[in-house]
């Protein structure tokens, strides 16, 4: 596996393991508007923001997909 996975994908974004896909899809959406570097204008915090955007698509990209969910599950 990825040594940038979050430890735990779904606290990472925040929904609950028993969450369905499209509530995992509509929490990642928002995180990913908060979080993304381009969308940052103090660039004191884009370096936190980018770190944090890396962690979210990670976590998207294991749980996001039901395959590679149940396998992680």
């Amino acid at each position: 596996m990825d040594s940038d996975l979050p430890p735990d994908p779904y606290a990472a974004l925040g929904v609950p393991k028993n969450a369905e896909a499209a509530t995992i899809k509509s929490t990642y959406r928002k995180l990913v508007l908060k979080c993304h570097p381009d969308k940052v204008t103090d660039e004191s915090l884009k370096l936190q923001k980018q770190d944090e955007f890396h962690k979210i698509q990670s976590a998207y990209e294991l749980i996001g997909d039901e395959d590679k969910r149940a396998v992680y599950d």
